[in-house]
C-alpha cells in the first residue's frame, strides 16, 4: 500500500487569488465556527471567528455535525427518480427537509443493473445557517481518484462531548462519496476500504490539521456547478421579512390604519355571523369536510384516470415470468424498442433461456450480452419479444 503525507507543498498550484477570495467567503464549522486566514508564508489556515464577524456565506461542515448515506435506487430515469426522491423528503419535518441535500450521481453503468447512485446529507440543527452549506467529506473526496482513501485527523470539541483526536475515512467508488469517522470496529484504513467494498488499498492520503484548509480550498475550486446547485440555500424568511419591512414601512404604516378604521365594522359583523353560524356550525363543518374528501379523491381519480389512458397493457409477460421464479431472481424488468429486457441470475443461465424459448408466448429469445459467474451464479441478461403483443393487449384492455 502507498502511503502519501498530504502537505501543503502538495497545494502549491492554488493561485493566491483563489485563496484571497476564498478567506473572504468560506467559512469551518467544527462545534464553532472558524474563518480562513493567510499566513506569512501565503498558505490557508483556519482561525476561530469572533462575535463581531459577518455571518458566513458559504459555511464547510466537519463530518461529525452531518449524518451521511449513500443509496441505490433501481431507477436510471433522472425524472423518475427525482419524483422518488421527493416522495421521500416528503414525509420528513421542515426542520429535517430544510437541513437535507442529495446528489444523484447517474446510472450505475457497471452493474448493468438499470440502478442509480444517491448521497444524502443530512445536517444536524446547531449547525449556523448560511447561503450554502457544504459536507467536508464531499469537498475532500472531490480531491482524490476512484478508490483512492483519505485519511484525516479529526478534532472532536467539547459541544459533542468528547475530546482529543479521531480518524476521518473517506473514499470515491463510482463517483459515490464514503466517509466514516474511526469506530472500534472500523479502526484502520484496510476495515475502511473492507467496509465499503474497496478489495485492495492502492493510495491513502494522510491529512493532517496543519493543511486541511488547503485541502478543502482544493476541494471547493474543484467543486463542479451541478454538486454546488444542490446544496443552493435560500435566505432565511426572517431576513427577508425584514428586507421588505424596511422597504414597505410607509405601506405598511397605511395599511394598518386602514384595519384601524374598519375594526368596529368587522367586529359588528363577526357578532352578528358568529349568533348564525352557532347553530349551523355541527352542519357546516360535516359539509365542508365532505367537500375537501371529495375534492381530493376527484383529484386523485382524475390523475390516475389520467394516467392510466396512457400505458399499455403488458400483463401476459407475467404469465411468462411465473415459469421463471423458481429458476432465477431478476433485478430489473423493462422494455426496450418493445422487446422485453431481464437482468438476474440463476445457477444455469441456459436454462432460463431454454425455458423462455420453449414459451409458445416468447419469440425471439436471446441473451443481449456474455453471462458472467458471480458467487456459483450466472448473472445474465436476455431480451425476448411477444407473440401477438397487440392482440392480447386489446384482448385485456
Amino acid at each position: 500500500m502507498n502511503t502519501t503525507i498530504q502537505t501543503s507543498n502538495l497545494l502549491s498550484s492554488l493561485p493566491m487569488v483563489w485563496k484571497k477570495i476564498f478567506c473572504f467567503f468560506v467559512s469551518y464549522f467544527n462545534g464553532e465556527v472558524y474563518r480562513f486566514v493567510l499566513t506569512t508564508s501565503g498558505e490557508l489556515a483556519l482561525e476561530k471567528q469572533k462575535k463581531t464577524d459577518k455571518q458566513p456565506l458559504i459555511l464547510i461542515v466537519s463530518r461529525p455535525f452531518y449524518s451521511e448515506q449513500t443509496r441505490t435506487y433501481p431507477v436510471d430515469n433522472k425524472s423518475e427518480l427525482k419524483k422518488l426522491l421527493a416522495l421521500e423528503l416528503s414525509e420528513l419535518t421542515i426542520d429535517e427537509k430544510a437541513n437535507t441535500y442529495y446528489h444523484n450521481w447517474g446510472s450505475d453503468s457497471s452493474l448493468m443493473n438499470g440502478s442509480s447512485k444517491v448521497n444524502l446529507w443530512k445536517f444536524q440543527n446547531i449547525v449556523p445557517s448560511a447561503f450554502l452549506q457544504l459536507p467536508e467529506s464531499l469537498l475532500l473526496a472531490i480531491t482524490i481518484k476512484n478508490t483512492q482513501i483519505i485519511q484525516k485527523q479529526e478534532t472532536q470539541e467539547k459541544s459533542i462531548q468528547k475530546e482529543g483526536t479521531q480518524n476521518l475515512y473517506i473514499t470515491r467508488l463510482g463517483d459515490t462519496i464514503y466517509s466514516l469517522v474511526q469506530t472500534n470496529i472500523i479502526s484502520s484504513v484496510q476495515r475502511f476500504a473492507m467496509s465499503v467494498g474497496i478489495s485492495q488499498v492502492e493510495d491513502t492520503k494522510i491529512i493532517e490539521n496543519n493543511n486541511l484548509a488547503e485541502q478543502l480550498a482544493l476541494g471547493m475550486k474543484k467543486l463542479p456547478l451541478p454538486l454546488v446547485m444542490d446544496f443552493i440555500q435560500l435566505p432565511q424568511v426572517e431576513s427577508r421579512l425584514s428586507f421588505f419591512k424596511k422597504i414597505f414601512i410607509p405601506s405598511l404604516f397605511v395599511i394598518i390604519m386602514y384595519l384601524f378604521a374598519s375594526s368596529g365594522y368587522l367586529s359588528y359583523k363577526l357578532h352578528s355571523l358568529q349568533g348564525k353560524l352557532e347553530s349551523q356550525k355541527e352542519e357546516v363543518s360535516s359539509t365542508l369536510q365532505n367537500q375537501i374528501n371529495f375534492d381530493q379523491k376527484l383529484t386523485r381519480y382524475t390523475a390516475l384516470q389520467k394516467f392510466l389512458s396512457t400505458q399499455k397493457n403488458y400483463s401476459p409477460v407475467w404469465l411468462i415470468m411465473a415459469d421463471l421464479f423458481p429458476v432465477a431472481q431478476f433485478t430489473n424488468i423493462r422494455i426496450e424498442q418493445k422487446r422485453f429486457v431481464i437482468r438476474g441470475s440463476s445457477v444455469k443461465a441456459t436454462q432460463v433461456l431454454d425455458i423462455l424459448s420453449k414459451n409458445e408466448r416468447v419469440k425471439n429469445a436471446k441473451f443481449d450480452f456474455p453471462t458472467r459467474r458471480n458467487r456459483n451464479r450466472d448473472v445474465f441478461v436476455i431480451s425476448f419479444d411477444l407473440v401477438n403483443i397487440k392482440n392480447e393487449g386489446d384482448d385485456h384492455g
